[in-house]
Parts: C-alpha cells; sequence; structure tokens
C-alpha cells in the first residue's frame, strides 16, 4: 500500500507540472500575440543601392508609392496590418526598380531594400525617341530628375513595342561597347556619339579631332579600342588632331587613317558656294531699303570666315596611311586618291556677285559680338550740294 501511495503521488506530481508548463506557454503566447497585435511601426527606413551616380528614384518616390498602397503614412501603423509581399510587388513594378526587400527587425523598423536599375546607354531612334537600356537591356524611360552622362546611340532601328532578333543582338552589341566607354575616362571625355550604319556597324565622332572612326561591328571591340588607343599615342599626336578624314580601325591588328585631301576641300567648296548666295540674298534684300535702316547681319561670333577660292595648288595628292599595331610601324599605301574635277566657275561667279554688291552698297564696319550694328552714318553735306 505505502508503495501505491508513493507510485501516485509521484504521478500527480508530473501532472501538475505539466499542466503549470502547458498553462505557461499558452500565457505566454497570448502574451507575445498581444504585444505583436499592439506593435507599430516606429520608423521607416529606406536603403537604395545598384547606382554610381544617378538616383532615378529617390526615397520620397518610395515612400510616396507605399503609402499611397497603405491610405496612408507608414509611422506607427500596426506591424499586423502591413503586407510586406503585396507591397515587394508593387515596387517592382517600377521601371527603375530591379528588386525590393521588405521586413521588420527587432526594434519595429520597417526595412526597405532597393536595388535600383542602372542605365549604361542612351539611345536615339530614327524617329528622334530616345531612351535608356540597363545592363540587363530592358527599355528604360527618361527622366525627369537627371540626364545621366552615358554615351550616345543613334539611329536605332525604329520599331512600335517590338524588336526583332537582329535589334535584339544589337542591343547587346550596344550594352557592350557603351560598358567599355563608360569603365574607362579617356573614352567617356573622348566619344562624342556613336552612329548606327544601316547595316548595324558603328561609326564614332570623337570631341577632340575633326575625324569620323570608323569602328565596324562590335566583335573584338576591346582590342579595337586598344588599336585606336595606340594609334593615338604613336600618330596622331604627333602629326595632328585634325590631319585625317576618317581612321579605320574594323580591320585586325591594324588601323587605316585617310588623309584630309581632294574630297574635303570639294566639300567645303560646296558650302562656300552656299553660303555666299546666302550672303548675296541678304545683300540683295537690304539694297532696297533705306540707307537710315541699313543692318548688317548679325554673326554668331567673332570669328572672320575666309572664302578662299579653290584652284589646282589646293588638292593635295594623298594616299591612305596603315598603321599596323602589332609591328607598331607605319605603311603608306601605293595608291592615291586622284583629284576630283572641281567646277570653280561658280564660287568665282558668286564672289564676283558678292563684290559687286558689297561694294555699292556697304563698306566694312568692325563690330563686336555682344554689341548690335549701328546704321551706316550719312554723308557730309558740302557747299556744291545745297
Amino acid at each position: 500500500m505505502p508503495g501505491n501511495k508513493r507510485y501516485n503521488f509521484k504521478k500527480i506530481l508530473e501532472t501538475i507540472v505539466w499542466v503549470l508548463f502547458g498553462a505557461g506557454t499558452i500565457v505566454l503566447l497570448g502574451a507575445a500575440m498581444y504585444e505583436k497585435n499592439n506593435k507599430y511601426c516606429k520608423a521607416v527606413e529606406i536603403n537604395i543601392e545598384g547606382v554610381r551616380n544617378n538616383f532615378f528614384i529617390d526615397k520620397n518616390d518610395v515612400n510616396t508609392i507605399l503609402e499611397k498602397m497603405n491610405f496612408g503614412k507608414l509611422k506607427m501603423k500596426p506591424v499586423n496590418t502591413f503586407d510586406l509581399a503585396g507591397m515587394e510587388t508593387i515596387l517592382k513594378k517600377n521601371k527603375w526598380i530591379k528588386s525590393a526587400e521588405l521586413y521588420f527587425d527587432n526594434n519595429d523598423v520597417l526595412r526597405i531594400n532597393i536595388m535600383e536599375r542602372e542605365p549604361v546607354a542612351r539611345i536615339f531612334n530614327s524617329e528622334g525617341y530616345s531612351f535608356y537600356i540597363d545592363s540587363s537591356l530592358k527599355k528604360l524611360p527618361l527622366s525627369d530628375k537627371f540626364s545621366a552622362r552615358l554615351p550616345v546611340f543613334t539611329n536605332f532601328p525604329f520599331r512600335i513595342n517590338t524588336y526583332s532578333k537582329a535589334d535584339s543582338a544589337l542591343l547587346v552589341d550596344i550594352k557592350n561597347i557603351s560598358t567599355y566607354i563608360l569603365q574607362d575616362p579617356f573614352w567617356m571625355a573622348q566619344i562624342e556619339q556613336v552612329d548606327i550604319t544601316p547595316d548595324q556597324t558603328f561609326e564614332m565622332i570623337p570631341k577632340v579631332g575633326n575625324q569620323l572612326i570608323i569602328f565596324g561591328s562590335a566583335e573584338n571591340y576591346e582590342e579595337k579600342f586598344k588599336n585606336l588607343l595606340i594609334f593615338y599615342k604613336n600618330v596622331q599626336s604627333k602629326v595632328g588632331w585634325n590631319k585625317y578624314a576618317t581612321i579605320n580601325i574594323s580591320y585586325k591588328d591594324q588601323v587605316v587613317a585617310v588623309r584630309r585631301g581632294a574630297e574635303d576641300i570639294k566639300l567645303d567648296s560646296l558650302r562656300t558656294i552656299q553660303l555666299l548666295k546666302i550672303l548675296i540674298a541678304n545683300a540683295q534684300k537690304q539694297a532696297n531699303d533705306s540707307l537710315n535702316n541699313i543692318q548688317l547681319v548679325q554673326p554668331k561670333d567673332d570669328n572672320v570666315i575666309p572664302f578662299a577660292q579653290p584652284n589646282e595648288e589646293n588638292f593635295i595628292d594623298e594616299g591612305a596611311l596603315f598603321y599596323d599595331t602589332s609591328a607598331k610601324r607605319i605603311i603608306k599605301s601605293q595608291s592615291s586618291i586622284s583629284p576630283p574635277g572641281i567646277n570653280d566657275n561658280e564660287v568665282r561667279a558668286a564672289s564676283s556677285d558678292l563684290n559687286r554688291n558689297s561694294k555699292s552698297q556697304f563698306s566694312p564696319i568692325k563690330i563686336k559680338s555682344n554689341e548690335k550694328p549701328n546704321p551706316l552714318p550719312q554723308k557730309e553735306k558740302t557747299k556744291n550740294d545745297y
């Protein structure tokens, strides 16, 4: 009997312990649930990463999006009323947000981590519409907040809300070339813009040097940039930045540079003819006005434009220059550019017409760019005029 009583007492004691433990657990759970239901968002911390120099979406934009979704301020809002997954989905719908992560820390602070998309190139299509692309080739709109300093690509094929396979491949080439330029401060300072040709190759316009850089396809783009840099260091820095009309780096292990020659002179002559005709038209128009109302055409700057008449001495028989980047030596071609026959009668005739109009109506007056020209003074009358 005594043994049975001790056994029953031990069993009862164990039961009481388990009951107390269960009751305590329930109390703790209830307290935790009560505390959770009565927790409030004490603060909102927003962190935006992924962009080095441009912020196309800022903390205020993120906060505005979330407040609109939650119908009011986030701070002091009950924690259990936040739909964190839904808030992440809403943020990801923004074109400038690549990813979003939201959570509450132990201090009831809402942490919002944003990974922003970073544009790598700005593209103009053939219709003049402009947009950005990021490293994943996603099309990004322009922003009213910032204008990113990026390599500019022009003449991208125009499509309406769709890309062909060729367009997608071209975007990959643009991304590769633009990323390379962005990573090098020299090329960022040197390359003004990159034009896309109809056969989807590239031509570059430099900021220093009056020539066209024929880049070719994006294949071996790193090697092409290195060859161009070697040419700059070994050739162009010694002979001048405006000596060549074109620099072709589309070939492997060589740079082909064509000097300015007859073709450039012919183009300059045509431009001179057009400018002379404009001046003649202005002179004839002003001749119909009274002398008191004559105003010289205001030039845009203080530079004087000389109108040199082309002749045979202007034409230089120069061929192409080849710089072998592997052998580091210059090779001149045997073939040369033959001087084209330019009829300069039209230039001389236009110059004669301008001179006749100028001598009969005007005398030279030197004016400053920041001053308006005054009418020509009237001739003083003499006794014979009365």
